[in-house]
């Protein structure tokens, strides 16, 4: 459950520091910063930093996924890319919106929770200017990582407020977790129906 996952990853990011936050938002980004962002809610880090590793987190998975696209296409994709989604129709397909409509493309692979790394491996096969594809990632990357970090950030704030004000803070906690849990289920939500939409999940 997304929740409970949320519960244990607070602690975990406590315990583990800024570079091990960073080595996860590169395999899992939107869940580990927002709990990275009750953590700085709490004190223990700095919003800042935490938003700044999110986005130089996802920004690093982002341009791996690219290059093994962009220096592999013959070589594995076509033989080994229906292991991951990569079919050639799906990779035909990507490759004709990323030439009629990059940044388009770009924004429904991102936020779909289907298709992101076979869509950024689809992109980096189209041979897209890594400078184009870097500066349309930031761009999309920014703002998500902005919203789910401060997110956390102030339910983390929330919680210190309402357990120093408030006898029993236990049914608070529970209540922002849940609040967190509904806020990120309506993201993946309206994320499946955008990919669903384009066709292209």
């Amino acid at each position: 459950m997304p929740e409970l996952t949320l519960a244990a990853l607070v602690p975990w990011v406590i315990t583990n520091g800024y570079f091990i936050f960073f080595i996860a938002t590169v395999v899992e980004g939107t869940l580990v910063t927002t709990a990275a962002g009750v953590a700085a809610g709490f004190g223990y880090y700095n919003i800042f930093i935490i938003i700044l590793i999110a986005i130089a987190g996802d920004l690093v998975a982002d341009t791996v996924y690219y290059f093994i696209g962009y220096h592999t296409r013959s070589l594995l994709l076509e033989k080994y890319g229906h292991h991951l989604g990569i079919t050639k129709e799906r990779l035909e397909k990507v490759g004709g919106m990323v030439h009629n409509h990059f940044r388009k493309t770009m924004l429904v692979v991102k936020l779909s929770p289907l298709i992101p790394i076979p869509g950024l491996i689809a992109i980096g096969a189209s041979r897209v200017p890594l400078r184009k594809f870097v500066g349309i990632s930031l761009l999309i990357t920014a703002p998500k990582a902005i919203f789910f970090a401060l997110l956390g950030f102030y339910s983390g704030r929330t919680y210190v407020y309402l357990t120093n004000t408030i006898t029993n803070g236990s049914y608070f906690a529970g209540g922002l977790i849940l609040f967190i849990l509904i806020i990120y289920l309506v993201y993946q939500k309206i994320t499946a129906l955008i990919s669903k939409k384009t066709g292209i999940e």
